[in-house]
């Protein structure tokens, strides 16, 4: 893969970062995992996983967001390629701006952006959300308030040619990677 910016977009514990690690892996991609720039702030507000987030807190994200786009828009090398992760809901205006921010870095960058919509079955959710991984990196650890959201809040509806949608119930890592990158790869 060459200049690609895929974006993996999936409800809490659908399995976001592990895909986009054996991503990484397989395609040599940079990994810019949602995380990375939430827990620049969750770190400092003590944030638990299962307690609301306060409304401050996604602005001072933002701006620690726009700055990390901005880099891989403007200076990261031209034939470097990112795995991106978010939980993008339909209901909320900032989502739908993180998405158009994304679209537009990589058309910034004349990439080829690839949304890929991750999906799971409640069994699935309810197992992997109360892991020990997800409370140290400071993730959704409540198994009700995740299903609650995935129950009320649908996904951001992504109206993209280059769409991908896989249900990673029973999907291996490994072979969600290699569908994405064969996915990827036909559209370069």
């Amino acid at each position: 893969m060459n200049n690609t910016i895929i974006y993996l977009i999936g409800h809490y514990g659908v399995g976001k970062l592990t895909i986009a690690k054996q991503l990484c892996a397989t395609s040599g991609a940079r990994l810019f995992d949602n995380h990375l720039v939430n827990n620049v702030i969750f770190s400092l507000i003590r944030e638990d996983g299962s307690a609301p987030i306060p409304d401050r807190a996604w602005d001072l994200i933002m701006t620690v967001r726009d700055q990390a786009i901005t880099a891989i828009a403007e200076i990261a090398r031209p034939d470097a390629s990112f795995v991106l992760t978010n939980a993008l809901m339909e209901d909320d205006p900032l989502d739908h701006k993180v998405y158009a921010q994304i679209a537009d870095m990589a058309a910034r960058r004349n990439g080829v952006f690839v949304p890929v919509i991750l999906s799971a079955s409640d069994a699935a959710h309810a197992e992997r959300i109360p892991s020990e991984d997800r409370e140290q990196r400071l993730k959704m650890t409540d198994v009700t308030g995740a299903a609650h959201v995935r129950q009320t809040r649908p996904l951001l509806a992504i109206d993209h040619p280059n769409l991908l949608q896989l249900d990673t119930t029973h999907l291996p890592p490994d072979q969600a990677a290699r569908t994405i990158i064969e996915h990827a790869e036909r559209l370069q």
